[in-house]
């Protein structure tokens, strides 16, 4: 039943995400290349914090979720840099803005996080 948890991930990243490209550029084509980060981001850095935490226990969960958030956000800032064009900053800052979004969102569902 693990993949349903990775599914379930995927999918609400790729809508949190996706609709706020949308929102923010209203390109299509930058709607997929979001798709496509989240694609390869999100399942490798699922399948990386399984791992971690199933080795060294909940109590580091906290902290090896951040060392990943910024992984995934350094790695897809690159990839929207060469596909949107955008420079270094921005991208940095549009990979900033919809992976906390995307991490807010999928914590409070899985209520690890309480306002």
């Amino acid at each position: 039943m693990i993949y349903v948890f990775f599914l379930t991930s995927l999918a609400g990243t790729l809508v949190v995400e996706g609709i706020i490209i949308a929102l923010w550029f209203r390109r299509r084509d930058f709607i997929y290349y979001s798709a496509l980060c989240n694609l390869l981001t999100n399942p490798a850095m699922n399948l990386l914090l399984l791992i971690i935490i199933w080795y060294t226990g909940m109590g580091y969960y906290p902290v090896v979720l951040f060392v990943l958030e910024i992984a995934v956000l350094a790695a897809e800032a690159l990839v929207i840099k060469l596909l949107c064009g955008f420079r270094p900053a921005k991208a940095l800052f549009v990979s900033f803005v919809v992976n906390a979004a995307s991490l807010l969102t999928g914590l409070l569902i899985n209520g690890l996080y309480t306002v």
